[in-house]
């Protein structure tokens, strides 16, 4: 005759393996969260850098000759030496950029337009920031 403490024997095992079960089910939604928390994190500091770049040329246009032709000749891209200049410093800073570059356009009525783009490691298609700005003069 089996008695009912015979009965109940392993259950401590099988509630310790369903413990364990749901702990790691746990730790791997928390581990999932933590990688789309860095992902997340990243894409935020790359923007930030793109704009601060951005930026930063915007105010070289502004601090420097105003001209339409200066302009032009200085910052728009492909063949300006401050371009070069820039677009080497957006290279070093964010990832991509080698086959993204970053372009420089000016209007002849001193709109100028800076796109910097980038790709992150695993991304499947760039990011571009895209700023407009009238240096007038």
């Amino acid at each position: 005759m089996k008695t009912t403490t015979s009965r109940q024997e392993g259950i401590v095992l099988i509630e310790s393996l369903v413990a364990i079960l749901v702990f790691s089910v746990g730790i791997l939604g928390i581990v999932g969260l933590l990688a789309a928390s860095i992902r997340s994190n990243a894409d935020a500091r790359y923007r930030n850098d793109a704009s601060m770049l951005a930026n930063q040329v915007i105010g070289q246009m502004w601090a420097g000759d105003k001209s339409n032709a200066a302009l032009k000749a200085n910052f728009e891209s492909p063949g300006g030496p401050e371009y070069a200049s820039w677009k080497t410093t957006v290279a070093g800073a964010l990832p991509g950029v080698a086959s993204n570059a970053p372009t420089i356009g000016v209007s002849d009525d001193n709109v100028a337009t800076v796109r910097v783009q980038w790709q992150a490691p695993g991304d499947a298609v760039p990011h571009s920031y895209v700023l407009v700005a009238r240096i007038n003069g």
